[in-house]
């Protein structure tokens, strides 16, 4: 005898129907832009009626605020994931100014920037924005702390370089929007990592305005 499953309760029902709603969202904001995520071509994605989708969201306005909150959830998967790869026996300083730049020039941080310059002029988008942004970067600071270890965790001055290095790369992921490659700004990044190992006291100050590549090296003891 087939053993049929137990039948959904509504409310299980509606908290699929609205994570269903919310990642398709999501994924438009991704693919498409802010300007393109409407509630038509969130709907037409999940394949749902319309009246469905404003049922849950009756403005689009109330979608994409709630997509915000997606958007952040899915960049903060994804750094995790990003740092239980990172390889050992790798100096962490470095290893993290690589986990930062695979952040800040990836596509769901691109989708954060559109929703930046959408939120200018639009003040409950912007207030929502700045709440998730606020608790996406005291998350990634905390991680970033977490995978840089001893002896730089303990060190005051690993939090201000953390700090240097997330505004440095948000900047240099800008510039390198519309073309989607670094090109000459490349020097960039590795005269940062070059500088980060001056100030903690790994190289002298003459090897600053060397431009190659640091040498594999282990994480110091």
């Amino acid at each position: 005898m087939t053993v049929q499953p137990p039948r959904r309760t509504q409310a299980e029902r509606r908290a699929t129907t609205r994570a269903r709603i919310l990642a398709c969202t999501a994924e438009c904001l991704l693919e498409r832009g802010y300007a393109a995520t409407t509630v038509s071509a969130v709907q037409e994605r999940a394949g749902l009626a319309r009246g469905t989708v404003q049922h849950h969201f009756p403005t689009r306005a109330e979608l994409l605020i709630a997509a915000t909150t997606q958007v952040v959830d899915t960049r903060l998967e994804q750094f995790r994931r990003e740092a239980e790869l990172l390889p050992p026996g790798r100096d962490r300083l470095q290893s993290v100014v690589d986990l930062a730049w695979r952040d800040l020039n990836s596509p769901t941080f691109y989708t954060a920037l559109d929703l930046w310059v959408a939120a200018r002029t639009d003040t409950e988008l912007r207030d929502r924005l700045v709440t998730e942004e606020r608790r996406v970067f005291t998350e990634m600071r905390r991680l970033y702390l977490e995978v840089l270890g001893e002896p730089y965790a303990s060190d005051p001055r690993a939090e201000v370089l953390v700090e240097f290095t997330i505004d440095l790369l948000t900047g240099l992921s800008m510039t390198a929007m519309l073309t989607g490659t670094l090109g000459e700004r490349e020097a960039v990044l590795r005269r940062w990592k070059r500088a980060l190992a001056v100030l903690v006291g790994q190289l002298p100050s003459e090897e600053l305005l060397d431009g190659s590549p640091l040498p594999a090296a282990a994480d110091p003891a």
